[in-house]
């Protein structure tokens, strides 16, 4: 479990001020270790005490700051994890139990190096997302 000044250190170092919600919603995302949505967020919720229109803001200006990657799996709703800067780090989603499986790398550097070739309106780029759906051996 991730202690409360680790994470208020977190915070601080994304920019984001450590209030009791914010580091709250720290706790929770860390304590989940897989792609989440709101709801399920507010389930682990300690005292449930969060508003799901609070709990959206904070999400979204963890995304903004870095701190939380929104997933999008093809679903009717976003799915929300803390970033993981140390790997490269993404997801096999089955298209019919909804399964999901992480995989590490994805040998990005040279698909933006040829990305960037070919582009005649992109000078950098500051982030990626990359994901693969199919059927889990449970579902073939």
């Amino acid at each position: 479990m991730t202690s409360t000044i680790h994470i208020k250190n977190i915070l601080k170092e994304s920019g984001i001020r450590a209030t009791t919600q914010r580091v709250e919603l720290v706790r929770v995302l860390s304590s989940l270790r897989s792609p989440v949505t709101l709801k399920d967020i507010l389930k682990k919720w300690k005292d449930g005490s969060v508003h799901e229109v609070t709990l959206y803001r904070m999400l979204t200006m963890f995304r903004d700051k870095g701190l939380v990657r929104q997933i999008d799996f093809r679903d009717t709703v976003p799915y929300f994890e803390i970033v993981d800067h140390t790997h490269d780090h993404h997801h096999i989603i089955c298209t019919n139990c909804r399964k999901i499986s992480d995989f590490v790398g994805c040998g990005v550097g040279a698909v933006e190096k040829k990305a960037l070739l070919q582009s005649k309106d992109f000078v950098k780029i500051t982030g990626h997302s990359f994901e693969f759906f199919g059927l889990c051996k449970n579902c073939i």
